[in-house]
């Protein structure tokens, strides 16, 4: 029965470029794709390698073909051009049926058994198949690597260090206060305070939305952390639940110099 798989392996790699061609033809077609030239380009390019991996697979083993690389977005193209999962998917989904269409078509399934159609069937589906595993995988890799990207880019927003006198920075709390952003602040914010030569450091807290007790020991941990570096801590912008919050974890605020705002802290303070 692997005949079957070895003939239509051959008709693949010599039919290539006409394969490519009306794959590609279908596909726009039937989803009604709206590409630029330079998309049906690069489909063209990809379409052809994927066809040149179907051809391998079907005469390769199982774990062979597990371990080729079927990715379709192989270079990241429609990733980055903002092509949605879905709609990647959708064209791959395409292509497999057109393929299996094109080989009815040219009478290379002639005079083959049901068994051997099945046998050929299920291969086709399952090199697809991993196809669609594989692209899938590595977009949300991809999509993965943006976000911590953008988390690393926020977290260095979210926390800047703001010299206001001499002496004397302002650290200002925003948005969502995470274990990893905690760590940052320990590693990377904190020693900016020491080379800035900052003896007190403001934390206001108005710009956190969340406080639960996990925030509250990291934050007090930070300022525990800045204490031990010989830099004095002030906090800002305490809300009472952030205050309920410390007292219920028996941290103790009472040697801690506390304002209601920034502004509050430098009106008072001002010689």
């Amino acid at each position: 029965m692997d005949i079957i798989l070895h003939k239509v392996a051959e008709f693949i790699r010599e039919e290539n470029k006409s394969l490519t061609k009306n794959l590609l033809m279908q596909a726009t077609e039937e989803l009604q794709l709206d590409l630029t030239d330079e998309q049906l380009a690069k489909h063209c390019e990809l379409i052809g390698r994927l066809l040149d991996k179907v051809a391998l697979g079907l005469i390769s083993t199982r774990q062979e073909t597990l371990d080729m690389e079927m990715d379709y977005d192989i270079d990241h193209y429609f990733y980055y051009d903002g092509t949605l999962l879905k709609n990647t998917v959708e064209i791959i989904s395409t292509f497999r049926l057109s393929l299996l269409h094109e080989l009815q078509e040219r009478g290379i399934l002639e005079n083959s058994s049901a068994a051997e159609l099945s046998k050929l069937y299920h291969h086709v589906i399952y090199i697809f198949d991993d196809a669609l595993r594989k692209t899938t995988t590595n977009f949300n890799l991809e999509n993965q690597k943006l976000l911590d990207s953008n988390e690393q880019e926020i977290m260095e927003l979210a926390a800047p260090i703001v010299p206001i006198r001499r002496g004397v920075g302002v650290m200002p709390l925003i948005g969502e206060f995470t274990d990893s952003r905690a760590a940052y602040l320990s590693t990377e914010v904190i020693p900016k305070v020491v080379d800035l030569d900052i003896e007190q450091l403001v934390i206001d807290f108005s710009g956190i939305h969340h406080f639960d007790t996990n925030v509250a020991q990291q934050i007090f941990q930070i300022r525990d952390l800045l204490q031990l570096l010989g830099i004095k801590p002030i906090l800002t912008g305490i809300r009472p639940v952030i205050a309920h919050t410390a007292v219920s974890l028996g941290i103790n605020m009472s040697d801690m110099q506390t304002y209601g705002t920034v502004k509050e802290f430098l009106e008072l303070t001002e010689h």
